[in-house]
């Protein structure tokens, strides 16, 4: 069994796909979190919790934190209004190699249970610019809470945490890709162990696992499949009315070929376009338990059998066994690749109830109009399978 494990970003993901898995992870923390403690109060502005946690803010990230420390600190509306203030001038300029674009020092976790638990926790992707984000993050809220705790005599100081150590991995995603690759893809979540970030912080990534070898291009491909496949699920549950449908997949999508010539008895056959469609071919041969063609680069009588047969299954008037760039063929072999990726997501593991309007909803803190992508969330999807089917492309 070959492994090979990075973060969405690194893999390829747009920056708004690896923040939204983030957020994905964030949920999952928090309810192993909770579990392990044998249960949490969750604060909500007005209430009394003690668990602070950042992705449940009804408004912005800095004014929900000043409302926990006022409120579990017993601190005056003064002193709110300046940890606010605070939380707001220390926020960071957009950093392009941070997956998730966080710009406010707010820990992801923090408890407040004097004499049993003041600690607070950070979660982000296990690379070197994530966990240098953490560490940052860390120092910057430390300061503050230095600060208060010199200033306000009262104040009671929150540590780096320590009694949270999970080392867990789960598995969201398990097919045969492409019909001759079975593979599955999991989420592993961790304690950081690096001697600068060991404490306070919790690192993730997404690991592939296929049977034989396993070349990189070839599992970041899985792993992108595998992350469109959560978001289309979880956008398919969300109660959030989402871009008019509530839904991404297949039949909404408006994707340009990546191909660069026809395929078929008559077609330019460039081996990589070839092998591009007889992949997926053989990804609906398989969902269908029929036999694998070969992926050779090679049009032959087989791949032009294979081609007729799938036209014909589909219900397309072309039964010639070729394509071209864009046509019904191509695009009806995509959509079905793509609705096979999507069917292979089991979120069950994630309890994701809920879920799909944590991570579509809307922001308190708006819109990041730095972002290079389109914030349509449509429009970037389209974008994020597009760009899947062009590196999946070049890479098969």
């Amino acid at each position: 069994m070959a492994k090979f494990c990075t973060t969405p970003r690194a893999a390829g993901a747009p920056r708004w796909a690896a923040a939204k898995v983030g957020t994905v992870v964030e949920w999952v923390v928090r309810l192993d979190y909770c579990f392990s403690k044998g249960g949490c109060n969750p604060y909500q502005r007005g209430g009394t919790g003690t668990d602070f946690f950042d992705e449940t803010s009804d408004t912005t990230r800095c004014r929900f934190l000043a409302s926990f420390l006022a409120t579990r600190q017993q601190l005056d509306p003064a002193d709110e209004g300046f940890i606010s203030g605070s939380c707001e001038q220390r926020k960071k300029p957009v950093d392009p190699s941070d997956d998730e674009n966080e710009r406010f020092a707010v820990p992801d976790i923090i408890t407040h249970e004097p004499g049993v638990r003041m600690e607070f926790y950070e979660i982000k992707p296990n690379s070197i610019e994530g966990r240098e984000a953490a560490r940052a993050k860390v120092e910057t809220f430390l300061s503050l809470v230095d600060f208060l705790a010199v200033t306000r005599p009262n104040f009671q100081k929150y540590e780096k945490g320590t009694q949270f150590s999970p080392d867990r991995t789960i598995t969201f995603y398990q097919r045969n890709y492409l019909g001759i690759v079975p593979c599955r893809v999991s989420l592993h979540y961790r304690r950081a162990t690096e001697p600068e970030i060991a404490e306070g912080v919790i690192v993730y990534e997404i690991c592939v696992e296929v049977d034989g070898e396993l070349l990189e291009a070839l599992a970041k491909a899985i792993l992108v499949s595998a992350v469109i496949a959560a978001l289309a699920a979880l956008a398919a549950i969300a109660v959030t009315v989402i871009f008019g449908g509530g839904v991404l997949g297949p039949a909404v999508l408006v994707l340009n070929s990546p191909m660069g010539g026809s395929v078929g008895p008559d077609g330019v056959n460039d081996p990589q376009d070839v092998r591009y469609v007889q992949a997926l071919v053989n990804d609906w041969r398989a969902s269908t338990d029929g036999s694998l063609i070969s992926i050779d680069g090679a049009f032959s009588e087989e791949t032009a059998g294979a081609l007729t047969d799938f036209q014909s299954a589909a219900g397309l008037e072309d039964t010639a066994g070729s394509l071209t760039p864009g046509d019904a063929t191509e695009t009806e072999l995509a959509s079905t690749h793509l609705n096979n990726l999507m069917a292979a997501a089991d979120l069950s593991e994630f309890q994701p109830d809920g879920l799909g309007d944590v991570v579509f909803g809307p922001d308190p803190d708006g819109v990041d109009t730095e972002l290079e992508e389109e914030q349509d969330l449509q429009t970037a999807f389209n974008a994020f399978v597009q760009q899947y089917l062009q590196d999946l492309r070049n890479v098969v």
